[in-house]
């Protein structure tokens, strides 16, 4: 394969040598790698799409709902997200019965017995090795994500979920599926996979940064929920993107267990279909507390 430097580049596509450089950095050049200092990209790589291009697919006005902010901040005083944290029992059952639950939603049924065995570094015999790989790479990843300060851009996001798929697709696990979103847009509009995950990005980065901070990942959750760019483990993926947000802002992720699977699916179907993302906001708040009741109380 042939490649280019960035003033290739940039003289090829008609872009500052330094808006390309960006581009590299946030992942939104495929193929695009780092060596040393510069970048090299790929010569049949397309032009990145432009922003302008990108708001035609923007979300309507939606109702992001409230959180009560000072209720929170005395929760994260008194928890913070630090070593002591990522080794107590508390903070690994909320994984564990997490991640039990959304593996459910994807359609892979694990005994808890069975997950407590596996990540706790033996081998069940008659679960799938598949099943073993996604349970102890996602919560590798967990455990890493509390360290992160860093806002998201779309290159962690396709890293993310190469790691999730280590052992399993090594080969395209960042590359999105072909298609266009599970659920369209309310704008009737359904671009392809790529154009709308640039997209949220492009919100992520400017529109939602005036929102508090579980509002901003409630949004980015749910973004990902209804556009499910790969097409396996959507539900273990969207929490992982979710979890590392709300770690980055010194917040627990929330406790998904199997009871509340209901009030999320209509809390989230409302989102999608009106735009009013009350309910979904003031579920995760909720499973946020219940995440720090779990580890005050243990």
């Amino acid at each position: 394969m042939k490649y280019i430097d960035v003033k290739e580049a940039s003289a090829k596509w008609g872009i500052s040598d330094r808006r390309i450089r960006i581009l590299c950095s946030e992942g939104r050049i495929d193929g695009a790698i780092k060596l040393g200092w510069s970048w090299t990209i790929p010569a049949d790589t397309p032009k990145p799409r432009d922003g302008r291009v990108l708001r035609r697919y923007k979300a309507l006005d939606i109702r992001p709902g409230t959180v009560d902010v000072d209720a929170l901040r005395q929760l994260v005083e008194k928890t913070p997200i630090d070593d002591t944290l990522l080794e107590s029992s508390g903070f690994r059952s909320i994984i564990r019965e997490s991640l039990e639950t959304l593996l459910s939603s994807d359609g892979i049924i694990i005994d808890d017995k069975d997950v407590r065995a596996i990540l706790s570094g033996r081998v069940v015999p008659y679960v799938p090795l598949e099943s073993h790989l996604i349970l102890i790479n996602a919560r590798a990843i967990l455990f890493s994500l509390a360290r992160n300060k860093e806002k998201w851009c779309e290159k962690d996001g396709r890293e993310i979920y190469t790691r999730l798929m280590q052992g399993i697709d090594d080969l395209y696990s960042g590359v999105y599926r072909k298609g266009v979103a599970v659920y369209p847009s309310r704008t009737g509009e359904n671009a392809p996979i790529g154009v709308q995950m640039e997209t949220m990005y492009m919100q992520y980065e400017n529109s939602w940064r005036n929102f508090q901070g579980i509002t901003s990942a409630v949004l980015l959750y749910a973004s990902i929920l209804r556009i499910q760019p790969y097409s396996e483990y959507p539900s273990v993926y969207a929490f992982l993107m979710l979890s590392g947000e709300l770690m980055r802002l010194g917040i627990l992720p929330p406790l998904f267990d199997k009871g509340s699977e209901d009030e999320a699916k209509a809390a989230f179907s409302l989102a999608i279909k009106r735009g009013n993302y009350e309910d979904f906001t003031h579920f995760i708040e909720r499973k946020i507390h219940d995440s720090y009741k779990v580890v005050q109380n243990v």
